[in-house]
């Protein structure tokens, strides 16, 4: 019996190019994701350590809220999410997969010693188990 090789995280991620403050403005964020076409980044401290993330929806919510209700503008702390699913570069794609079925995130994380050193996003994965399945290595 053959077994088929772990597809590491780390074969697949985007190093991280995009990451925000929690300091930045709402406004800023949303541009930056519509120029660079991303759905979402991670929040980082000084020390490049995860503490949140923001996304498109989090910036659509609040836009929406500034134009309706003339709020002040808001900050990437005020809207972030805090609860954060990441994965670590080792970890296997197909357990990823697997976890992404759900409802979770679209974009995960990579997270190496502490430090976000790079992203992973569900068209990272499908071109992972994609390459595996083509390469002949059977069932995944």
């Amino acid at each position: 019996m053959t077994t088929t090789p772990k597809i590491l995280v780390r074969d697949y991620m985007r190093s991280l190019s995009l990451w925000f403050s929690p300091s930045d403005p709402i406004e800023k964020v949303a541009a930056t994701l519509v120029k660079q076409e991303e759905l979402g980044a991670p929040v980082l401290d000084e020390h490049k350590r995860l503490i949140g993330f923001v996304t498109e929806q989090d910036c659509i919510k609040e836009m929406l809220n500034d134009s309706y209700y003339a709020q002040e503008h808001q900050l990437v702390s005020d809207v972030m999410s805090r609860r954060t699913v990441s994965v670590g570069p080792d970890e296997d794609v197909t357990h990823l997969a697997e976890e992404m079925l759900g409802a979770k995130p679209k974009i995960y994380p990579v997270v190496d010693n502490s430090r976000v050193i790079g992203v992973i996003t569900r068209g990272d994965v499908l071109r992972a188990l994609s390459r595996v399945r083509n390469s002949g290595h059977g069932h995944i």
